[in-house]
């Protein structure tokens, strides 16, 4: 799967569980998509599970875009 298709996909969870007009690669994930610390803790948790990929406490660190978390997905596929 390319990063194409894994920011699609990345991108559709964010779209179903944001409030957000739109959702775009570079949109922040606190500021732009205005999501809580649990909406971010239940989108990795269905991340994982639809990419067969455990997210560390480390990689949530550096998560700030939706971009950010399809990079980390990538990286751990």
């Amino acid at each position: 799967m390319n990063k194409a298709e894994v920011l699609e996909k990345v991108m559709a969870v964010f779209a179903r569980t944001s409030e957000a007009e739109e959702v775009r690669a570079d949109s922040e994930l606190l500021e732009d998509l205005e999501l809580s610390s649990i909406d971010i803790f239940m989108i990795l948790v269905e991340l994982e599970d639809m990419f067969g990929v455990k997210i560390s406490e480390n990689d949530v660190r550096g998560m700030a875009t939706v971009e950010d978390v399809c990079d980390i997905v990538l990286k751990l596929m």
